[in-house]
């Protein structure tokens, strides 16, 4: 019994600890994670190129360039955007009368005045514009030097990767080396299927939400079928805030309910199609993680990073389920993390879709 509480309250130190540290040093290793994940994604990349004997640093450079390119493109796409926002008159005038509405409703349905209008923003203007601009101007230059971090900590990682699979097999003993090659291939293999899936669904997503926009009738189509794609790489609330926006978007250009209603079948019939059909051909090394610990795993990510944590939640989580189904004294955790025989129908459709 004593070695009993010895063993679990070790584990339990150990993960307070961990979550100690991760919170407090989030500048850190916020952008180190993130730089890691990408360093998965262009690993192949680099391997092929390398292959071709091309430098390990020259293909490690080359991916941080793609990857920036890629940043720099979404960034002009959505600034094309906002602009095109700002010069529509009409939309503008729809988006005030729908705050409007919102405004008189919440004040007769649930006694809330929230002020607004002209005398408001001019207030803005003269005592907080300062303070804003500041604010503003803090938040990008902090998203640039965390762009930049990112960037060259996925290329130190790339061009490093060969020294750090090494240090790992030098942590453990001779006996035990191809055990924890099979758990490093297994954990980066795992990771980058997941990734991989996450880039072919939101690809289809875009194609399929893009056309069912624009059917319905939304204005700017391509852009919210682009956002609500994007949005998919945060599990359970990308899903919520990309419908929420669209619908939002189809009311401020004058669109009544039937619209609306549109928006959410096509949702409905999409996210179907997409987590029972694509997701098992796309994904094929499966993460087969309990749904709760999966809930519970995205609440803690917000909580330590915001954002970028729900991002990195699941793939790190199921890493961390590999390791403990191989390695002995952490088994017991491997299997409470996997699913329970009750949530396995969804997998067997899985099996039976790519058996087709």
């Amino acid at each position: 019994m004593n070695r009993f509480w010895i063993y679990y309250s070790s584990i339990l130190l150990a993960i307070i600890l961990t979550t100690i540290v991760l919170y407090c040093a989030r500048p850190i290793f916020m952008p180190l994670a993130l730089a890691g994940m990408l360093a998965l994604v262009f690993k192949r990349f680099c391997d092929r190129l390398e292959r071709r004997r091309a430098p390990i640093l020259v293909t490690a450079v080359l991916c941080g360039l793609l990857f920036t390119g890629v940043v720099a493109g979404v960034v002009l796409l959505i600034n094309w955007y906002i602009h095109r926002f700002a010069a529509d008159d009409q939309l503008q005038k729809h988006i005030g009368e729908v705050v409007g509405q919102a405004r008189e409703f919440l004040k007769d349905q649930w006694g809330l005045n929230i002020r607004g209008g002209k005398g408001m923003q001019a207030l803005l203007s003269s005592a907080d514009a300062g303070k804003m601009t500041t604010s503003v101007l803090g938040s990008i230059v902090a998203v640039v030097i965390h762009l930049i971090l990112i960037v060259v900590y996925m290329i130190m990682l790339l061009a490093m990767r060969g020294h750090i699979k090494a240090f790992f097999l030098r942590l453990v003993q001779p006996e035990n080396e191809e055990k924890i090659r099979h758990v490093l291939s297994r954990s980066v293999r795992i990771a980058q299927e997941y990734l991989y899936g996450m880039m072919m669904i939101i690809a289809f997503l875009w194609v399929m939400y893009g056309v069912c926009f624009s059917l319905i009738g939304v204005r700017y189509a391509l852009f919210f079928a682009i956002l609500c794609g994007v949005l998919e790489i945060i599990p359970f609330v990308g899903n919520i805030t990309g419908s929420t926006l669209t619908c939002v978007m189809a009311l401020s250009q004058g669109g009544g309910l039937h619209m609306v209603l549109g928006i959410l079948v096509a949702y409905s019939i999409i996210q179907f199609v997409q987590f029972y059909i694509v997701s098992p051909l796309v994904m094929r090394e499966q993460v087969n993680l309990s749904p709760l610990f999966t809930i519970v795993v995205l609440i803690a990510g917000e909580l330590l990073w915001g954002i970028p944590g729900m991002i990195l939640a699941i793939p790190c989580l199921g890493i961390l389920k590999v390791v403990c189904d191989e390695v002995e004294f952490l088994k017991s955790f491997g299997f409470l993390l996997g699913r329970t025989k009750t949530t396995r129908g969804r997998w067997r459709w899985r099996k039976m879709v790519r058996g087709r």
